[in-house]
């Protein structure tokens, strides 16, 4: 399956460039041993995101969440299906569209783009993603292997960590 596996976030953003950080780990590691995966790191949303997504059956995203619901570091997965509050944090702007209503209209446009079970978001949730700097914070840091691991259970393949 043709899948893309995409970083998201800011890398001076502190822990908002956990994202980046569990992208390049999945790289390092894979080292281009599944041709059908690409690995990408974005500062996009919306209809930017939506445009890159084209021509994959699969996508796996891999950002910070603050929802302010879970302890600082824990990985949630969910696919996009699944998301309800479409504007909370930077989901949603007065300039752009969500996610979820830009795949619609690209979908509306006949561009080739995966359903949206077939998105799943690793989500680190944190709460430092504002302060300049390009180090994650302990409790971030410590969760990159976690949400690593998750990225490869995605991907059906046993994660060596």
């Amino acid at each position: 399956m043709k899948t893309l596996i995409i970083g998201l976030g800011n890398p001076i953003l502190g822990d908002d460039g956990v994202g980046w950080v569990v992208a390049k780990k999945v790289e390092e590691i894979l080292a281009g041993t599944l041709p059908e995966v690409k690995i990408e790191c974005y500062a996009l949303s919306g209809i930017s995101l939506m445009e890159q997504m084209v021509g994959f059956e699969r996508v796996i995203l891999i950002d910070s969440l603050n929802t302010g619901n879970y302890s600082q570091g824990k990985v949630n997965v969910f696919t996009l299906d699944s998301l309800t509050d479409l504007t909370h944090g930077h989901s949603a702007s007065a300039h752009d569209l969500s996610l979820t209503k830009a795949m619609e209209m690209g979908r509306t446009l006949a561009a080739n783009l995966p359903a949206d079970q077939n998105i799943s978001i690793v989500a680190i949730e944190a709460t430092h993603v504002y302060e300049f700097g390009e180090v994650l914070t302990p409790e971030i840091e410590a969760a990159v292997p976690l949400a690593a691991g998750e990225v490869f259970k995605l991907l059906g393949v046993k994660y060596p960590g």
